[in-house]
């Protein structure tokens, strides 16, 4: 593809707010979405010529801001970018959507997960808090809670796919 200045300037500007919320919503911490995102695009701007004409720049822009996000987090041991490192993992193992949402419908996405999860029985609730705000592994969790660890896995993937599908028919076409 070719872009002159202008196009991407206009790329850029078109573009930029729904990365940055996309790649905060990955797990990078505020102090770093903006490097992260200016790095995408001059990524993006080198690579203009892999981006296939008529495709979707926006989830090519996000695959790349994805790349960073899993590069950043395997240099986590010198320094630390991401936040909530088991969310940012279960969001960097789904797929890149063609559609991610907008800056303005995260708060309504946000929304749906909290009254999905406080729709959970308050064992699942618990489990979701203890594993990924109290960042306790499943081993710990196992421990705690007289389960195998495997059975606190199983229940985690459970669990998640309640919330998912939950969050999907609350603002489903807004977030795919």
């Amino acid at each position: 593809m070719t872009w002159d200045d202008s196009t991407f300037d206009a790329l850029v500007r078109e573009h930029q707010a729904g990365l940055r919320a996309w790649i905060r919503a990955l797990g990078a911490q505020d102090a770093w979405v903006d490097d992260i995102a200016q790095e995408v695009f001059l990524i993006a701007h080198r690579r203009r010529d892999a981006f296939v004409e008529g495709g979707n720049i926006g989830a090519w822009l996000r695959g790349i801001a994805r790349n960073l996000v899993i590069n950043e987090r395997r240099k986590d041991a010198r320094r630390s970018r991401l936040l909530h490192d088991s969310l940012a993992e279960v969001l960097l193992d789904e797929p890149v959507p063609d559609m991610a949402p907008s800056v303005h419908d995260l708060p309504l996405v946000v929304a749906a997960m909290n009254d999905c999860v406080g729709q959970l029985p308050e064992r699942s609730r618990e489990l979701l808090r203890r594993r990924y705000a109290g960042e306790e592994n499943a081993s710990t969790l196992a421990r705690a809670l007289d389960m195998s660890s495997q059975a606190v896995r199983q229940t985690l993937v459970r669990v998640r796919a309640v919330v998912k599908a939950c969050v999907e028919g609350k603002v489903g076409e807004v977030w795919p």
